[in-house]
């Protein structure tokens, strides 16, 4: 399968995962897992990432021009040199990804916690790492979910570097996680090297996945308590997809939205519900997969590398916390 990852010249990834493919279906298998260091190691993710001293210039017919305040982060890369990763104020300093990861060492030691994956997307500007809990949690005695930590680190300046839950369904790798009252699924930590600050980062960190982590199976064992017939799904999703109100739609328009009720359908449908049938809970993961694995996602020629940074950055969460919502 293609992907985002970074890639270099000799044909290799900026890419590492523990023992099994990962669940957002990148990367090769490996034996045993490692320390942040020796993954970001792996992943040949540990150069340093700079700032130019000079603002940010280019050439137009001739003449030099400069965008005052703006400049230029950048990395000396063993396999691909000096290498621009994005345009930043004046005001920013760059996390280096050895100091942002670290604290997931004291995770891993405090929660038994393994490093399953690290890799870069694009050019390097975008750095993730996950790791997995040692267990899996088996909702209504049938559905098995994993839990993990995602934990994403920028060098461009778009993002914070942000730690998330992520709950994995074992059966079709989705990633379920939900919006939940009480509990958040994502934090912003902050940067420090005082190694006593990092330790107190990772039990925040820690109190917010197993916080989280208790209202998901209580939210979950809601939906799988509540029967759905098949009448019951259909109105759910005409709901959810909801035809145009506009006078001037479009046929084009009309039959977009009955394809996708039909793709989700079939997913209600699908060997991946069979254990959770006729429940509230196949109803939201049959979203769920939809928008992770079957949606027309736009934007460039490679899908597949737009899915995967799609679900490595949470992103397109909307619809998922729309059903919830219809399911509540």
């Amino acid at each position: 399968m293609s992907h985002n990852l970074e890639k270099f010249a000799d044909g290799t990834s900026a890419f590492f995962t523990a023992r099994e493919v990962a669940w957002h279906k990148l990367g090769t298998v490996t034996e045993n897992a490692l320390t942040a260091e020796d993954a970001l190691k792996i992943a040949q993710l540990d150069s340093v990432v700079k700032v130019s001293e000079n603002a940010v210039t280019t050439v137009i017919d001739g003449k030099t021009i400069s965008v005052p305040g703006k400049f230029m982060t950048y990395r000396d890369h063993p396999k691909k040199g000096l290498t621009g990763l994005g345009v930043v104020g004046n005001r920013y300093t760059p996390i280096q990804n050895t100091e942002a990861f670290e604290f997931l060492n004291q995770i891993a030691d405090e929660s038994g916690a393994v490093f399953e994956t690290a890799g870069s997307l694009g050019n390097g500007e975008r750095v993730f790492m996950t790791m997995k809990f040692p267990q899996s949690m088996t909702l209504g005695g049938v559905d098995v979910v994993d839990n993990y930590i995602m934990a994403v680190n920028s060098h461009d300046g778009t993002t914070a570097f942000t730690v998330a839950v992520t709950p994995i369904r074992a059966v079709c790798t989705n990633t379920v996680r939900l919006a939940l009252n009480s509990a958040v699924s994502k934090i912003s930590l902050r940067h420090t090297a005082n190694a006593t600050a990092k330790v107190q980062q990772a039990r925040e960190t820690l109190g917010v996945v197993f916080k989280y982590q208790e209202e998901f199976q209580r939210e979950v064992e809601r939906l799988l308590s509540i029967e759905m017939s098949d009448n019951s799904f259909n109105k759910f999703v005409e709901k959810l997809i909801p035809l145009p109100t506009r006078k001037d739609s479009t046929q084009r328009e009309l039959n977009t939205v009955e394809r996708k009720r039909s793709e989700i359908t079939g997913l209600w449908n699908a060997p991946t519900q069979a254990n959770v049938k006729g429940t509230a809970w196949a109803a939201y993961n049959a979203v769920v997969e939809w928008s992770d694995w079957a949606k027309n996602i736009r934007g460039g020629s490679d899908k597949s590398t737009l899915r995967a940074e799609r679900l490595i950055l949470g992103q397109g969460e909307e619809l998922k916390q729309k059903a919830q919502l219809l399911l509540a």
